[in-house]
Formats: structure tokens, sequence, C-alpha cells
């Protein structure tokens, strides 16, 4: 392995500033001049040239132990832990868990800095345009007419199609597909295997037959979005497919044709939506859920796990719905449960009604 460059820990601490836009507040204290790390490590077993961090004030008691050059906590630990003295190079801030995000996006960036330039065995349209300082590497196929904006990186076999518009600073990983006039925005990542704009899945029955409804659409992805390897985003039929800046998409989700998704949405794996369904901004998708097409989620909302949503009530922030494991005689005892239910609802039925009657008729005498 590569040995990685030490950076001085201000250093580090000024560039999550940036990465941050300031948003998150952060005090570097203690003895940290000649401080030097190259990267962030967990608590257990970090090295002096690394950083650790206390999110979970459960493993407070490893703080002492921890060999890390710098440690990142809250006022409220450090307190508990040292008192009023700063023994150690600290950072100080109310989330050393998101602290952690922005440093680790500033360490791989400093330390996966490419070189610029279109592999030999790359093949780009002359009509496409590739900003300079992007990299472009074997394999890679840029068609005629599209946009690859600064500093992208366009991975080995993938495929930015005619018309794509690539965003500045954006990632495609290995074999990935963005399909004909797509756009995708600034600092996105596509994962290995991604489909940007395949056809949605439109059909007319006619005779007994299925007719292709060609898909005319296409699919935005707004700024600072991922994608997980396998997804598939298909294009619109009509209008476009929307995912909104920040959201987050996990491994093996399928975007079914015209949905929306809002800002800053999170979709966990194997998830699903049906056509044209909106999801608003900040709504939480559990692993494994499969959502209903041509239906509307709030933002805020979360789906559960294994949930299967087929509508959605107003006002409703939580939806959960899934039958838990449990061994297998159990199950098969709650099975059969489940399939007369039906019929014992008939007899429930049956039960008040002749109740009711009853009591009708000893309120007569």
């Amino acid at each position: 392995m590569t040995q990685r460059t030490a950076y001085p820990i201000a250093v580090l601490v000024e560039a999550v500033r940036q990465q941050c836009a300031g948003r998150l507040a952060q005090e570097l204290v203690g003895p940290y001049e000649g401080v030097a790390v190259r990267s962030i490590g967990a608590l257990s077993h970090a090295k002096p040239d690394e950083v650790a961090f206390l999110a979970n004030p459960k493993f407070i008691h490893e703080v002492k132990d921890c060999q890390a050059g710098v440690i990142v906590l809250r006022k409220e630990d450090k307190e508990a832990i040292y008192g009023d003295e700063t023994p150690r190079a600290m950072v100080i801030t109310p989330n050393p868990y998101a602290w952690f995000a922005f440093a680790l996006q500033v360490v791989e960036k400093l330390q996966n800095q490419f070189a610029s330039g279109i592999h030999p065995h790359a093949s780009v349209a002359v009509t496409a345009k590739v900003d300079p300082t992007a990299r472009v590497d074997a394999g890679a196929v840029i068609e005629d007419h599209a946009v690859v904006g600064a500093r992208a990186w366009i991975g080995a076999n993938s495929v930015v199609g005619v018309g794509s518009v690539i965003g500045d600073d954006t990632r495609l990983h290995p074999n990935v597909t963005v399909d004909h006039h797509c756009t995708i925005g600034a600092r996105c990542v596509l994962q290995s295997g991604c489909v940007i704009g395949g056809d949605g899945f439109g059909f007319a029955p006619f005779e007994g037959e299925w007719v292709k409804i060609p898909q005319i659409g296409s699919v935005r992805i707004e700024d600072d979005v991922e994608i997980g390897a396998n997804t598939a985003v298909d294009r619109g039929a009509l209008d476009d497919t929307v995912i909104g800046k920040g959201s987050k998409v996990d491994n093996l989700i399928q975007i079914a044709h015209n949905c929306r998704l809002g800002e800053h949405c999170v979709m966990a794996g194997a998830a699903s939506m049906a056509g044209s369904t909106t999801l608003g901004d900040h709504v939480t998708v559990g692993g494994a859920a499969n959502i209903n097409g041509h239906i509307k989620i709030p933002s805020g909302a979360t789906i559960g796990p294994a949930t299967t949503v087929i509508s959605y009530p107003d006002d409703t922030k939580l939806m959960m719905g899934f039958f838990p494991a449990m061994p297998n005689r159990e199950f098969e005892r709650s099975a059969v449960m489940i399939k007369h239910l039906p019929e014992m609802r008939k007899r429930l039925r049956a039960l008040e009604a002749a109740l009711a009657k009853l009591e009708d008729n000893q309120k007569e005498k």
C-alpha cells in the first residue's frame, strides 16, 4: 500500500471548515503544534498519525487509552474526561460523527488527487466537450455532444451517452452507464454498475399483446447526489425522472420512470419505487421497501424496512408493515391463522349481529 501523506492537524481542521462551508462548529485545542495526521482511525486501535472520534458516549472510557494523535469529541465529553485540562490535541465539536464524515471526505480528496487527461484507449467523440482538468479512463466512451465538467472522473468502461452532461467534480466509477440526454449535477458519485436513463417500463395493452411506449423523457440528477452500485434510475416517459440535491441512493435500487425524489432523501438497499411516485424532501426509505406508483409521500416521512406502501394517508410521518421472522413451526401456525382471517371476520360479524338482535329483544321485554 502506498504511504499516505501526513498533514498538520490545523490544515485538516481548516479543510473541514471549508468542506462543510462553516456549518459545523469546531475548535482545535491542546498541544496540537507539530501534530500531523494521515487518516481517520477507530478509538480502540488508532495510531499516533491518525484522528479518532468519540460519537457515542458509551465508549468514553476508551478515550484516555486511545493512541490517536488527535481526538474529536463534544465539549461535555471532554469535560467529563479531562475537566478543565487539555493534555492532548483535541477538536471540540457538537457533532463528532458529522465532523468525521467531512474530515474523511477531505482526507480521501487529498490522498486521491488524480492526473487529468484522456486515456489513449478511451473513445471520445469529436463533438464531445471534456474539460481539460477531467479524467477519462481506459475503455470509457463519451458520445456525441456530451459534456464532462471540470475535475470530473469517468471510470474505466463507463459510458456517457449522446448529449448527456456530467457536472464538475462528479465521479463515475468503472462500468457506469449514463444514457443519452441525461444530466448529472456537480459533486455526484455514481458507483459501479448503475444505469442512469435506461428506458422506463412502459407498455400499452393491445389485443393480448404489450406495445412498447418509447420513453422520451430524461433523468436529471442534482448536485451532491450519490447513486449506489447496480441501481437503475429509469428515464421518464414524457417528463424527466428527478433526484433532488443531496439525496443518497443505496445499491440495488429501482427508481422507475417519472419518479421524483426531493432534496436530501435517503433510500437503503434493494428498495424500489414504481412509476410517477413523488417523495418530498428529507424522506427516509428503509431497505427492501416497495413503493407503489402514482402516490405522493410528504416531506420528512419515514418508510420502514421491507414495508410495502400501496397508498399514503395524509399527515402520516411513519409507515411500517412487515412480518418479522420466527421459528418455522410458529410461522406455519400463524400463516394458517392469516389464511382463515376472512372467514373468521364473517363469523365475527355474524356473531355481532346475533348479539345485537338478542340485546334488542331483551330491551323489548
